[in-house]
């Protein structure tokens, strides 16, 4: 009994502070830092189009090549993101004057964990539009699988999950985008690590290659 009153305390605890993250300035903060490598990159790099990855903690983790299509890689994931402010980075990119070749999105599984201020389905027809808007090759990733239960998937609403996931596929047919489908991970052990969202060794092999070989198929 007492095991089950930790986890259902835990996952309310973790509940609690990803909807914090919309109400307090750590998000922004994650932007800023983000920003700040994006002008190491651009420094770097100087006039080479990137490939730039956009999303959550799942993008921050991953492991991707260096270089895709012949381009230098960037990822710009941060954990806790969530559609608005994967919006609100895309729009510092422009400030910045930072236009990737390719733009690849991979965020929602925050959002079906709490509720933004504005529909995720209003937020990501904006993303995809001003991802694309300086004639960058978009790329969209659908929501990876989680478990049945772990301390964060527990706290997943698994219609708004649901919701999320269908809002990404209908976004690429309606706007002919290339979608990524993570949906199912072929590994040969469990895909996700105990809280049930985040990818385990096995999980991350079958999500990069999936992706990169998706990008690596369609190089502008």
């Amino acid at each position: 009994m007492r095991k089950w009153v930790l986890v259902a305390f835990v996952a309310l605890a973790a509940a609690t502070l990803a909807y914090q993250l919309l109400e307090t300035p750590v998000e922004k903060l994650r932007q800023d830092a983000t920003m700040r490598r994006v002008q190491d990159f651009m420094a770097r790099h100087g006039t080479d189009k990137a490939i730039a990855f956009v999303g959550d903690s799942l993008v921050e983790s991953a492991s991707f090549s260096p270089a895709l299509c012949g381009r230098p890689v960037f990822n710009a994931g941060y954990a806790g993101a969530v559609a608005s402010g994967v919006l609100q980075l895309l729009k510092e990119f422009d400030r910045a004057g930072f236009a990737p070749a390719i733009v690849v999105v991979s965020v929602g599984v925050n959002d079906s964990l709490v509720v933004d201020r504005r529909p995720f389905a209003e937020t990501y027809q904006e993303i995809v539009q001003r991802a694309g808007a300086h004639g960058a090759k978009v790329f969209v990733v659908s929501l990876a699988p989680i478990a049945e239960t772990g301390v964060l998937a527990n706290a997943i609403d698994r219609a708004r999950f649901a919701d999320v996931d269908r809002v990404i596929r209908q976004t690429a047919r309606d706007r002919s985008l290339a979608l990524i489908d993570v949906g199912t991970l072929n590994t040969p052990a469990k895909a996700q690590v105990e809280d049930g969202i985040h990818l385990s060794a096995d999980g991350y092999a079958a999500w990069t290659g999936t992706i990169e070989s998706a990008i690596n198929g369609q190089c502008p």
